[in-house]
């Protein structure tokens, strides 16, 4: 009875090179496109005046109505943020110091009263805006 047996040969290593096709050469390398973030819902505003508001922020800062700050639930502290008004384009740059809207508000924002009066009338109250991080 005749045994196969396989036989395995070894090809010399600038032969295998040969069929792994070469790499591509990149010529220019392009910086990823950071596109912005931007949420849309309701801004308010509140001041010194509102009986719910603190001495100090939640950032231990004392509050100030009269800085262009706001209150965010969903951005870290420090961070600037681009609120416009969405109906006259009006915008205006707030940093975050504080937690806020109440929840259930189902708010996106509160701003201060001089920020608010950057972008609208006090006296509306409520405002559709955009929220874009700011550089």
């Amino acid at each position: 009875m005749l045994l196969s047996v396989p036989v395995v040969s070894a090809e010399p290593i600038s032969i295998l090179q040969e069929a792994i096709p070469q790499p591509v050469q990149i010529i220019a390398v392009l910086p990823p496109i950071e596109l912005p973030d931007i949420s849309y819902g309701v801004a308010s505003w509140y001041s010194k005046q509102d009986k719910f508001i603190h001495i100090h922020t939640a950032n231990g800062e004392i509050f100030d109505d009269s800085k262009l700050t706001c209150a965010s639930w969903d951005f870290d502290f420090g961070t600037s943020l681009e609120i416009k008004n969405l109906s006259n384009d009006k915008s205006v740059i707030c940093r975050v110091n504080d937690r806020g809207p109440a929840k259930h508000l189902h708010r996106s924002i509160d701003l201060t009263n001089a920020a608010f009066r950057e972008i609208a009338d006090p006296k509306s109250g409520l405002i559709r805006v955009s929220i874009t991080k700011s550089n």
